[in-house]
């Protein structure tokens, strides 16, 4: 990790600093304090939560979502489609969720969900757009709940929380790639 997410420096051994970068070991993380261990969680904690970005649940929220809605897993592996695929099942398919899901996967379920390509810029609630580069390998994918939120997971990681945003953030997020509208038929 960036040294600069550690406040005091000083209580890092001067061994495990390389290159600006802090090398964390299980020898070294339980010989520091906990208030530096505290210190340091919550700094990878809001850098890996995008400074904060994230929209207030909303009244109209589906109960399914209520548990994941601004979270983060306790799994590492979970993505973005697999989310969506959360999101089409209705909640139905809870397993979805904590999965890594390939982009094949993603393609066969939008289609067993009933899931087709539409041709336009408004969007409908159950709406799901898909980010594609040059190459039309889906770099991220996100559900719209309605209202311009959608649910969304930037990455794989425990780190990476299951989020609302806006479209516009999504938007300017992904803008290097082609965004593609998914609808159910």
């Amino acid at each position: 990790m960036p040294a600069s997410f550690i406040q005091d420096i000083s209580q890092i051994p001067p061994n495990y600093v390389q290159n600006n970068q802090v090398v964390l070991q299980r020898s070294m993380w339980d010989k520091l304090s906990h208030s530096c261990k505290e210190q340091l969680l919550t700094s990878m904690v809001y850098e890996w939560w995008d400074k904060g970005d994230c929209e207030d649940i909303p009244n109209f929220l589906p109960n399914f979502f209520k548990p994941f809605a601004n979270t983060f897993g306790v799994h590492q592996g979970a993505n973005c489609l697999a989310a969506v695929l959360f999101a089409i099942s209705e909640g139905k398919q809870q397993w979805f969720i904590h999965e890594w899901v390939h982009q094949h996967t993603f393609i066969e379920k939008l289609n067993y969900y009933r899931y087709e390509k539409v041709c336009t810029e408004n969007l409908q609630e159950g709406d799901v757009i898909v980010w594609i580069d040059e190459t039309d390998i889906i770099q991220h994918a996100a559900y719209h709940i309605g209202q311009n939120l959608f649910f969304n997971k930037h990455g794989q990681t425990i780190f990476d929380p299951w989020k609302l945003l806006k479209k516009e953030h999504l938007y300017n997020k992904w803008a290097t790639f082609k965004p593609v509208v998914y609808r159910r038929h």
